[in-house]
């Protein structure tokens, strides 16, 4: 029968030049292997049209670490020669970390039902003790000829043994295939031109893999899910990786429990989730922090975790860039489903290009958030100011920022009038200060009257020269599409 898969290449097999020993005048042991792979599935399993990719296919002008990642990110399974030439190979394990990264992004990973989609072909007789984390999970295809504890070498092609436990692979690898087409279309990643928001979903702890898989799940068709950034990458690496992401994410997502994560190579007492929430906070675009509801300070043994934690959630922010969210998994979930739907229904409205600041209070922190999406959504380039414990250098940012923006919200919630008044002072002080140099750019002034501020009558009045734009005063605890009506046309903004 013919066979049609979603994937360029069906198997990619990935092993270590030293185990391709020459057997006989004709070819080597891998190659062999591929050779007879390749019957089985064709002939004797009648799957026509099946690909395998095989490095006997580069030609003496191919651009190799280009042509082979390309290969792997079109494969549908990937098989592992594994041996001691393939652990101690660095290119090897790059290829493996490939595959992972290649697919972790998509719902379900490497997994297709119960079925693993990397293949463990052991040639040598090695332990499972010593085997890569990225291998572990599956009691893997033996292809050596050890008996017991007997080191083994790889099973000859001549050999009955060797029948036998090809027919084992053959018959797993023909299983996975067939489940393949069924998933193919959720499978393919999503092109780069569909209008949908992007989302980083960031590393996690071991703990929080499956809620992790499952948000993808929930939320997989409302958005474009940009790849993960699994360990192993070493700090430089993973940090240039990690700004290329997040400068392409519309919002990305930061799932923490009371263990740290995996290690960062390079940076002492990191890890990968820890890293990657602290960089997202610094960006303008949204992140939310999430921890259990149920997760209590006392109860995490790690004291630097707790540390952290509590620093994100309660101490003095560098950044109102981020959200740190308490609650259950599924009103997280609806939570980010509301998000996204913000994002989607504003997702192809074009407006003039205008630079908006939000300055906020930590108090407030999470009606900047709201409000931030949503001018996201428009298509808007939105900031947080960012906060220092240094007075001075918090005055420096906030008047570097606001030399480079139209539009300044101050956010009125849950702070002092006087807080309001400073912040609006300042403002006007780096305006006239700008006079006669041709770089004034600030064109409006907002004050975003929430729920919990006192009003302005506790402000007082402010001299009629400067023009003061009011927003909200609601008692809803969302942002709704007024307060964005006023924004985008001044005209219906109250003053």
């Amino acid at each position: 029968m013919a066979y049609t898969s979603a994937y360029e290449y069906d198997i990619f097999i990935s092993y270590a030049h030293d185990d391709n020993g020459v057997l006989s005048a004709e070819s080597g042991w891998v190659t062999q292997f591929h050779d007879y792979l390749k019957n089985w599935l064709i002939k004797r399993r009648r799957l026509k049209g099946l690909k395998i990719w095989f490095d006997d296919q580069l030609n003496g002008n191919t651009a190799f670490d280009k042509a082979i990642q390309n290969s792997i990110n079109k494969s549908a399974l990937f098989f592992v020669l594994h041996s001691g030439n393939y652990q101690d190979s660095a290119y090897c394990r790059k290829e493996l970390n490939w595959f992972l990264e290649q697919n972790n992004k998509l719902p379900n990973g490497v997994i297709v039902g119960d079925e693993s989609r990397i293949f463990n072909i052991l040639i040598e007789n090695i332990s499972y003790q010593d085997w890569p984390k990225d291998l572990a999970g599956t009691s893997g295809f033996k292809l050596h000829d050890a008996q017991g504890d007997e080191f083994g070498y790889p099973t000859s092609p001549k050999a009955e043994l060797f029948n036998q436990q090809m027919r084992e692979l053959v018959e797993a690898t023909a299983s996975i295939l067939d489940k393949m087409p069924k998933q193919s279309e959720a499978a393919k990643e999503k092109p780069a031109t569909d209008n949908k928001p992007k989302i980083f979903i960031a590393d996690v702890a071991d703990t929080l893999q499956p809620f992790r898989k499952r948000l993808i799940n929930e939320i997989g068709d409302q958005a474009s899910i940009l790849p993960s950034l699994p360990p192993p990458y070493e700090a430089v690496e993973h940090q240039q990786k990690l700004n290329q992401t997040l400068e392409e994410a519309s919002l990305s997502i930061h799932l923490l429990d009371q263990w740290a994560g995996r290690e960062v190579d390079g940076l002492e007492d990191a890890s990968f989730p820890r890293v990657q929430a602290e960089a997202a906070a610094n960006q303008s675009q949204p992140s939310l922090i999430w921890v259990p509801d149920t997760l209590q300070a006392d109860e995490i043994e790690d004291e630097q975790q707790a540390q952290w934690l509590e620093q994100r959630e309660n101490g003095t922010r560098d950044t109102a860039g981020f959200q740190f969210v308490r609650s259950n998994r599924q009103s997280f979930i609806e939570q980010i489903k509301q998000l996204i739907d913000e994002l989607n229904s504003n997702a192809n409205t074009n407006q003039e290009t205008n630079k908006f600041l939000i300055d906020t209070h930590q108090k407030d922190q999470h009606f900047a958030f709201q409000l931030a999406t949503l001018l996201t959504g428009k298509q808007i380039d939105v900031g947080f100011n960012q906060e220092s414990n240094d007075p001075v250098q918090s005055l420096e940012n906030f008047e570097r920022a606001v030399q480079e923006v139209q539009n300044l919200i101050i956010m009125f919630g849950s702070v002092a009038p006087a807080w309001l008044k400073g912040r609006i002072e300042k403002a006007i002080k780096i305006v006239a200060n700008q006079l006669g140099t041709g770089n004034t750019t600030l064109d409006a002034i907002w004050v975003f009257m929430l729920p919990n501020c006192p009003g302005m009558q506790a402000v007082g009045e402010f001299p009629r020269l400067l023009k003061i734009n009011y927003l909200g005063n609601s008692t809803s605890p969302t942002i709704d599409q007024t307060v964005l009506d006023a924004l985008l046309d001044p005209q219906k903004g109250a003053s």
